[in-house]
């Protein structure tokens, strides 16, 4: 097609079509190409010569020759670029991956360092929150302790969410104070011996460190013992994992021993009057004992670290040995019953709503007493 221009004749397409391919797909397709190439350049030969002519000129086989040196050179140029150039992204792939990991890693050492920093900056200060702590817990009355002392935990660990659930026997336990919504996640009754990862490490009086991050599991727990008794669980929420660290363990065991402290010193107090508190021969709080436990309640309430409903029990005489007797599987091991207001019975239910009361309304109309809601008991 070229042979009758005087501009294009010149140019050996054969050989542009073989430089070609080899540039644009490498050393294999160069071969194949110069074949084909050298098959039309002796087809075209032979319509000027016969084909036994052709093979015997040597001018066909130096030009053949040229044609593989050329493709075979340029081919394999291309196919070591190709292959540096892929090693070369291969490499970098690699390198941003280590960076990427060596990014984390220092990331992670900040963190901890900064933790570290703060931990012997703030030893001394935490010293003397300890003491803060503690001496504000013995501020309290001994109605008061446990409600506060998930608000000094909630101030001590550095978290808002905070729950202090009492131990009600040997499987449940019963919210009695919580700092937030949050920390009400777990409902106000849980039994947490079906909590197993919990239970074990709490059994074994150690810290619970929620390390595979459950959502319905505290992000720490630690229970408080009386006499080798479980008493009080203490469960943390909204902790930072870099925060869960046996430094902090550490301090909640700290935190749970002066809580403990605390709990016991209240608890034998009352015991110590139990006589002056309690009508004789029954489990009904007095007026003066019952008005200070529900001021306490009235309280906390309005602090938002716990709820309750006060039910009053609709009695025709001040018959309370037998009232106490007839309601005593009506009412739970973490209610109470007591008197206000000139002789007038109440029940206090702890952690309990109005919509929550069905139940124990129909326990006590079974036991042959009615009762209602009394929101003005106590001012």
């Amino acid at each position: 097609m070229a042979a009758d221009s005087e501009f294009i004749a010149r140019l050996d397409f054969y050989l542009l079509y073989v430089l070609l391919l080899s540039v644009v797909h490498g050393q294999q397709q160069a071969v194949f190409s110069a074949f084909l190439a050298s098959a039309g350049y002796c087809v075209l030969q032979m319509y000027d010569r016969t084909g036994f002519e052709v093979l015997l000129d040597y001018n066909t086989y130096v030009w053949m020759a040229q044609l593989f040196i050329v493709g075979l050179t340029v081919g394999y140029m291309r196919d070591q670029l190709k292959f540096v150039r892929n090693e070369n992204r291969s490499r970098v792939r690699y390198l941003s991956g280590q960076l990427k990991d060596i990014e984390d890693i220092n990331d992670s050492n900040v963190r901890m360092k900064h933790n570290f920093e703060e931990q012997i900056v703030n030893h001394k200060e935490s010293l003397g929150k300890i003491y803060e702590i503690s001496s504000t817990l013995e501020q309290y009355g001994p109605e008061e302790v446990l409600f506060y002392a998930a608000q000094v935990l909630s101030r001590l660990m550095d978290t808002p969410d905070v729950a202090v659930y009492t131990v009600a026997n040997g499987d449940y336990a019963r919210l009695f104070s919580a700092t937030s919504p949050e920390a009400r996640r777990l409902g106000n009754s849980i039994r947490y011996t079906a909590m197993e990862e919990m239970y074990e490490e709490l059994k074994a009086r150690r810290v619970y460190i929620n390390r595979t991050m459950e959502q319905k599991m505290p992000m720490m727990a630690s229970a408080v013992y009386a006499e080798g008794d479980m008493q009080l669980i203490l469960m943390l929420w909204s902790i930072p994992w870099q925060r869960m660290t046996l430094g902090e363990a550490n301090r909640l065991t700290i935190v749970g021993y002066l809580i403990q402290n605390a709990v016991v010193h209240a608890n034998r107090y009352l015991e110590a009057l139990r006589n002056r508190r309690y009508v004789e021969g029954t489990n009904v709080l007095d007026e003066e004992a019952f008005t200070q436990l529900a001021k306490a309640f009235s309280d906390a309430r309005d602090k938002g670290l716990a709820e309750y409903v006060l039910l009053q029990l609709l009695v025709e005489k001040q018959d309370y040995e037998n009232v106490a007797a007839a309601l005593g599987g009506a009412i739970r091991q973490t209610d109470y019953l007591g008197i206000l207001r000139g002789g007038k019975l109440y029940a206090l239910l702890p952690n309990t709503n109005k919509e929550q009361i069905g139940g124990v309304v129909e326990r006590f109309r079974q036991s042959g007493y009615e009762c209602r809601i009394d929101e003005e008991a106590v001012i």
